[in-house]
């Protein structure tokens, strides 16, 4: 179906957005999205948002649909939430074409909502600017985006929390020294995404004052805590990470069986046998379902290794 067909239904509130129509916009050609950006807004706000969050959800579902030129032209929707939906939606992509404007809405953007979606679409490409997968210049770019709202102490704290936990992956001095302070600040929000981004950092010198949370009389630290020791997937981290099995509250509980997956090893799967056979849910079935993760790797590797 023609751009030029499809945009009436898309506006249509009566026509169900179904997964063949949205499937539509998969994989557009150039003339096509340009057709698409000019004759956006003729789709009412409530519809564009719905049909962003539609590409995004399918996207995740299904590698073979690409909605990243749909994504990028909704980043300068006229709504805030379709701007922060379209960003959420890129969290993914590696299209390096999409840092700029994301940087560009991060460093401009009016909402705090659609600046902290930025924040946290960029935290894919820190991973990937530290592993030498991008050219200077979008590492560059990427760099000052995220530390000037880090530092910026005007940005609101959501937006700054989740320019920490992109960053995260980036070993500069200045980003440790951001966790450090976030750490030691008075604001519990603050102090959360800086054990996560401990974790997301792969640096295991974290690794004390993230086992030292496991005592946290805050049950959403505690969980935090344990999320980011599985992301460090230190051994040393599996001792407390058994006492939280133990714990009074059911996520963090379950949270300290999906980290212990994520370390491996002998040791963990001997923990996650034990956390199976206990009558607890969702511990046990956190653990079951963990056991069978690894056996699905396992088999895999070896069906490969043949």
């Amino acid at each position: 179906m023609p751009v030029g067909d499809l945009i009436p239904r898309l506006a249509d509130p009566g026509c169900e957005l179904t997964p063949a129509l949205v499937s539509r916009l998969s994989g557009l050609l150039p003339d096509e999205q340009r057709e698409l950006a000019e004759r956006w807004p003729e789709i009412p706000p409530a519809r564009r948002l719905m049909i962003v969050r539609a590409a995004a959800g399918m996207a995740d579902e299904n590698v073979t649909l690409e909605f990243t030129s749909v994504l990028c032209a909704a980043l300068s929707d006229a709504d805030p939430a379709v701007r922060a939906g379209a960003a959420a939606g890129l969290w993914e992509t590696c299209d390096r074409a999409v840092i700029r404007p994301l940087a560009e809405m991060l460093e401009r953007d009016e909402s705090p909502d659609a600046r902290a979606a930025a924040a946290s679409a960029l935290g894919h490409f820190a991973e990937m600017a530290e592993s030498g997968g991008l050219i200077e210049r979008d590492a560059g770019l990427l760099r000052d985006a995220l530390l000037g709202a880090i530092e910026n102490d005007e940005e609101e704290t959501e937006a700054r929390r989740a320019a920490l936990e992109a960053a995260a992956p980036l070993r500069r001095p200045e980003v440790a020294e951001r966790i450090r302070w976030a750490h030691r600040s008075g604001d519990a929000r603050l102090r959360r995404s800086a054990v996560c981004a401990m974790g997301r950092s792969s640096d295991a010198a974290w690794l004390p004052i993230i086992l030292a949370e496991f005592s946290s009389g805050l049950p959403e630290m505690r969980l935090q805590a344990a999320a980011a020791a599985g992301e460090l997937a230190d051994p040393a981290a599996l001792p407390g990470l058994r006492d939280l099995t133990d714990d009074d509250d059911p996520d963090v509980a379950a949270a300290a069986v999906r980290a212990i997956a994520g370390i491996g090893g002998a040791a963990a799967r001997k923990l996650l046998r034990r956390c199976a056979e206990r009558g607890d849910p969702p511990v046990n079935d956190a653990a079951r379902e963990a056991l069978r993760a690894l056996e699905e790797e396992e088999g895999a590797l070896s069906v490969m290794e043949r």
